[in-house]
């Protein structure tokens, strides 16, 4: 993937005349009005200078990375049905109201309709880069599209949200807080991976990451997710990798044979943890699982969004999941290290209440 890089079309214009005479291009006044950027399909992309109208389509968690690049959610008018419920049901709504001021029915059956879009007057829209087809719709209708990917040939988990920050203080002009966040990210994993040196393969918890979950289903996620670059990196042992690529439907006989220690759900599911403790799904015999028996099933957090994907906070979770991993060498409070991270890089302070929404997300917030 290329190095992203940013330039004015002025400048552009400027380098291009670089070998006509020097006389000329000193009369070349630079302009602010455009700028010249290569999105994560490798395209070079034209998009205005100011941008006051903005929409996200399936690249559901960037809201949450505009919103720390720039502060404001005030551009963003339209998000994806999934991206308004999850941000319906997070701090992000009390931070910055106006995220629900974005419209979402730009999207009909998983599909953009570009009438209603166009209704938005968006300047950028913002997608998935999986999605070709979506992008070349777009294209096509005279839509400016940025293409963004959730790939990674790294198990980084920042490394995504690092690549989105950097684009978009580029794209917004906007750096400071992008630059704060991930080294904050980097000092995080520092501080894990110098308290985990001397753990052992044999030492580390079992891990098992429940991704989708119904009583007629159980989806586990494998190598190429993000479960797996967050156990990578909070000294977790994935159950699922030598058997799971991306996403997978399993039966119970394969979770009794992995048996993990320790279960994560995701926020794209509605199941809690009791769920599986009280064996609620009439088809699931949970009871047989080891992370069951110990009480070690855990919702992941949901605060200025969803903490599986790329968000925000996500220097917030590698504590999170590195405490649970291993309470014993983790000591700190996670209440108040959200509190302080929200103080310092949201500029919001946090009550008790709001903090326990963050760490336990009610099972709507998966529901669109």
């Amino acid at each position: 993937m290329k190095r992203k890089f940013i330039i004015s079309t002025a400048s552009l214009l400027f380098l291009l005349a670089g070998c006509s005479d020097s006389d000329t291009s000193k009369d070349l006044e630079p302009t602010k009005e455009s700028k010249l950027i290569v999105d994560e399909l490798d395209r070079e992309v034209t998009i205005p200078s100011k941008l006051d109208s903005v929409v996200m389509g399936s690249i559901l968690p960037y809201f949450s990375t505009w919103y720390i690049a720039t502060n404001s959610t005030d551009e963003i008018t339209g998000i994806h049905p999934n991206s308004y419920n999850a941000a319906s049901h997070s701090i992000l709504k009390d931070i910055s109201p106006s995220i629900l001021d974005a419209k979402t029915n730009f999207i009909e059956n998983g599909e953009v309709n570009i009438e209603q879009l166009m209704s938005l007057n968006p300047q950028v829209y913002f997608e998935i880069a999986n999605q070709e087809k979506t992008i070349n719709k777009l294209e096509e209708s005279g839509i400016t599209t940025v293409a963004l990917d959730t790939n990674t040939t790294s198990l980084n988990p920042l490394d995504t949200l690092n690549r989105w920050l950097k684009l978009t203080g580029e794209i917004t002009g906007t750096t400071d807080r992008p630059n704060e966040i991930i080294k904050e990210g980097e000092e995080n994993q520092k501080m894990i991976n110098e308290t985990l040196a001397d753990v052992g393969d044999k030492e580390k918890p079992r891990v098992m990451v429940l991704q989708y979950h119904s009583n007629g289903e159980i989806s586990v996620a494998g190598t190429g997710m993000h479960g797996n670059r967050w156990l990578d990196a909070t000294g977790g042992i994935d159950v699922a990798a030598k058997d799971i690529e991306g996403i997978k439907a399993v039966n119970m006989e394969q979770i009794y044979k992995w048996n993990p220690d320790i279960i994560y759900i995701t926020n794209f599911t509605e199941t809690q943890p009791d769920d599986l403790y009280n064996n609620t799904f009439s088809s699931q015999d949970w009871s047989q699982v080891k992370a069951v028996q110990d009480k070690k099933v855990y919702k992941m957090p949901l605060g200025i969004y969803r903490w599986y994907p790329p968000s925000g906070d996500a220097p917030l979770m590698l504590k999170w999941m590195a405490q649970h991993n291993y309470p014993d060498r983790f000591d700190y409070d996670m209440g108040e290290e959200i509190k302080d991270y929200y103080s310092r890089f949201y500029d919001y302070k946090l009550n008790d209440e709001q903090v326990q929404q963050i760490l336990n997300p009610p099972s709507e917030a998966a529901k669109y």
